[in-house]
């Protein structure tokens, strides 16, 4: 493809988002501007869905621009703890949305093609998966404390 060549030429290797290799890539991203852990930017490449079935939420604030495509956003619909059920809201580019680092989602895309452009700013808390509605640390999950991550993966 010669969108992704060109990317890889101005802005080096994308990193691939996979769940530490236990599912097929969901997520290319590219580093396109960093500035001392204050601001980054980010182009990304959404090729499959969230590769666990929790949710999760972010150690930073962010805002998205939808470039090209869409996606399906999962949110609680209120206090995860309390509430487990879901709603689902499709986006489809062009949009300009802004999260703080406590949003809780999971991302579906069907269409297995959408680009979004990712601002970020410092982190301000741990991230995490929200598993039971219980907040479970991101490397304890990832890491499969309890067997949690490979039970809650979203591919074969």
């Amino acid at each position: 493809m010669k969108v992704t060549w060109l990317l890889t030429r101005l802005f080096g290797v994308p990193e691939e988002i996979n769940g530490g290799h236990r599912c097929p890539t969901y997520l290319w991203r590219w580093t396109i501007f960093q500035w001392k852990g204050h601001i980054s930017l980010y182009l990304h490449h959404f090729v499959g869905d969230d590769w666990s079935l929790d949710l999760h939420d972010h150690p930073k604030r962010f805002i998205s621009i939808g470039l090209k495509g869409w996606y399906l956003e999962e949110t609680p619909m209120g206090l995860i703890q309390h509430h487990p059920e879901t709603r689902i809201t499709k986006y489809q580019a062009p949009w300009i949305r802004t999260f703080p680092a406590n949003h809780i989602h999971r991302i579906t895309v069907p269409s297995k093609n959408c680009w979004t452009l990712v601002a970020v700013l410092k982190p301000v808390r741990e991230w995490g998966f929200w598993h039971d509605g219980k907040f479970m640390p991101w490397r304890r999950y990832v890491d499969g404390e309890g067997g949690i991550a490979d039970k809650m993966k979203a591919c074969e």
